[in-house]
């Protein structure tokens, strides 16, 4: 009798326990988590397209993409002339611009020229017409002549290669004569100064148009030292605040 009870209890134990769900039978095919994922990456390439598209400047499609804007929120009349507006920061702007450039011009200069300063063979300085870059003549031109020295010329290709890329006006000006009593050296003058006009614009690289060579400076009384030393004769190179009209 035990031995028959005991399947008796296993049946009954079978039947109270619940019945686990039977898991539906899957449809054949794509799964369909897998359809959204393909849709969202589907949308994103198609934005990135879009956003290509649109990052190439072409005038036709922006102006059609405007005719839409135009379209849907309103606009006036083309044909309705609006009067312009007053920009007075220009003008202001460009001076600023310019003196920031040419105070970078002349610290430029000055780097180049540190150990010619030192010997007070150049000398760099700003005013309100612009930067003045002065050199002895001593070290530019050979003994009785003005052709330039080999050194010189290399320096002045220096000089020239940090304002090749401005729009200013470049002046060059020879120095007054030393000797009293005798009239200018004109033709001496506009030498030097040609012959460093020659070497900004066939190796420097500046336009013959924006370079003026003259033959006269005034008298430099700061080049005077003690009493009876002779005064320097300084080679002026000056860098003007303002432009070529040519090339405005």
């Amino acid at each position: 009798m035990a031995e028959t009870a005991k399947p008796e209890e296993g049946r009954k134990k079978a039947e109270e326990e619940p019945k686990k769900p039977t898991c539906p039978t899957c449809k054949k095919g794509t799964p369909l988590w897998f359809i959204s994922w393909a849709d969202m990456v589907t949308l994103l390439f198609c934005l990135f397209v879009i956003i290509v598209a649109y990052s190439t400047q072409e005038k036709g499609r922006y102006l059609t993409l405007a005719g839409s804007m135009r379209d849907a929120f309103g606009s006036l009349n083309p044909d309705q002339s609006t009067p312009p507006i007053a920009r007075g920061y220009h003008m202001v702007n460009m001076q600023f611009q310019t003196k920031i450039t040419l105070l970078h011009i002349a610290e430029q200069a000055q780097e180049i020229l540190s150990s010619l300063i030192e010997q007070d063979q150049a000398r760099v300085a700003s005013d309100e017409t612009g930067i003045s870059i002065q050199l002895d003549k001593n070290i530019l031109y050979q003994a009785g002549s003005a052709s330039l020295r080999e050194p010189a010329q290399a320096l002045l290709v220096k000089i020239a290669n940090i304002i090749t890329l401005l729009p200013n006006t470049v002046e060059i000006r020879a120095p007054r004569s030393e000797k009293a009593g005798q009239p200018f050296d004109w033709e001496k003058g506009t030498s030097e100064a040609a012959a460093i006009a020659a070497v900004f614009e066939q190796q420097g690289g500046i336009l013959y148009n924006r370079i003026q060579a003259t033959s006269m400076v005034a008298a430099d009384k700061a080049g005077e030292g003690a009493a009876g030393a002779p005064r320097k004769e300084m080679i002026d190179i000056k860098i003007m605040k303002t432009t070529n009209p040519e090339e405005e």
